[in-house]
């Protein structure tokens, strides 16, 4: 599944890929957006990061599909505004 991506925030540590957050279209219709994280921490049944891994389109969606929901003080932080959030 392709999902409708509208913003990607990164943060890397010594020049390595340490955490993405990807913002995401979760119902078009109704107006409502997710928000999705992966960082190094491997949790089980969640994406994480590998060291050597490089932002790409593919890892982008993969984030948003298989990425923890990104937690609340960090969604005021990396996507700031009033939005629709779907729980």
């Amino acid at each position: 599944m392709d999902y409708n991506i509208i913003e990607v925030h990164t943060k890397h540590l010594n020049g390595i890929l340490a955490e993405i957050a990807v913002l995401w279209v979760s119902n078009e219709e109704e107006g409502w957006v997710r928000a999705s994280y992966a960082t190094t921490k491997p949790i089980w049944g969640y994406k994480y990061l590998m060291p050597e891994e490089m932002i790409s389109d593919r890892l982008i969606q993969e984030v948003a599909g298989l990425g923890m929901n990104l937690p609340d003080d960090k969604k005021k932080k990396f996507f700031p505004g009033k939005r629709k959030w779907e729980q």
